[in-house]
């Protein structure tokens, strides 16, 4: 698992055991399907929302699966747990419309790290890279005799990814510029972080664009949707993705399919 999920998944059993504390700190042993249901009936009154009650369910759940491989439980108490229903919400893509003009009529050289800013929007539009992987790019990762960027994703699975035309021009340019290591820093050296990135890509494309969300994931998603939109192969455009399954990269058809829901109410019998 990536850090990021280790780091989700023991804040969760961290929260799931300070609540059993309050219980009057029950033994693993002692553990009921009581005290879970008790758990999301707590997180519900505090309006947790349910995708999150998702997750921390899903912690436990994995947690358990290890106690009982180990011996230490010899029961499942969350074999009849039901967990709530998450409302289904489609992801909007940005409009291209939207990304053209920031990317053609921004002043990138007149501000401080303007080009740098330009290509990690760029990378992640034209690549559909996550968050965690643009900052964990290094230089050794481009390739420009083959065009390629070298991405390390989830659970180190490495994947190459096709460098945009203009992607390589930049990175020409970027790359001879800067010292070998990481290739998006700070002025310290030391590669950019995830909350910095995303506060960036918010702020530039906040002047473009009314977007309700505007944030790296969203990137992702408008990269997968505005290739499926122009005739892209849905298994290219997974394995670009990275998704271990296809399934994970089907739900981008549903909101193209909303689009040409849309396009189709313009027939003239409807």
């Amino acid at each position: 698992m990536s850090i990021h999920t280790t780091v989700a998944y023991r804040g969760d059993l961290e929260q799931f055991l300070a609540f059993l504390n309050s219980l009057g700190n029950p033994s693993v042993n002692q553990l009921k399907a009581t005290h879970v249901r008790a758990w999301m009936s707590d997180m519900m009154q505090h309006k947790i929302a349910p995708r999150s009650i998702h997750r921390k369910i899903s912690s436990l759940r994995a947690l358990v699966k290890h106690l009982r491989k180990d011996g230490i439980i010899d029961h499942d108490p969350l074999i009849k747990i039901s967990v709530p229903k998450t409302p289904k919400h489609l992801v909007k893509d940005i409009p291209a419309e939207d990304l053209k003009n920031m990317f053609e009529r921004f002043p990138w050289n007149e501000v401080e790290h303007g080009e740098r800013d330009r290509l990690l929007l760029l990378l992640f539009y034209t690549s559909g890279m996550r968050l965690s992987e643009l900052v964990g790019l290094k230089t050794s990762d481009v390739d420009l005799s083959r065009n390629t960027l070298r991405v390390l994703g989830k659970r180190n699975k490495v994947r190459l990814i096709p460098l945009h035309d203009e992607g390589i021009d930049l990175l020409k340019i970027y790359v001879s510029t800067i010292e070998r290591g990481y290739l998006f820093t700070l002025e310290s050296g030391e590669p950019l972080y995830p909350v910095f990135v995303y506060r960036l890509v918010n702020k530039y494309l906040k002047l473009f664009s009314h977007a309700s969300k505007t944030s790296p994931h969203v990137l992702r998603h408008s990269f997968a949707t505005h290739m499926l939109n122009n005739g892209a192969n849905l298994m290219a455009i997974k394995d670009i993705l990275g998704h271990a399954n296809l399934s994970a990269t089907q739900v981008y058809t549903k909101n193209s399919f909303e689009k040409l829901k849309k396009i189709h109410q313009l027939h003239p019998r409807k």
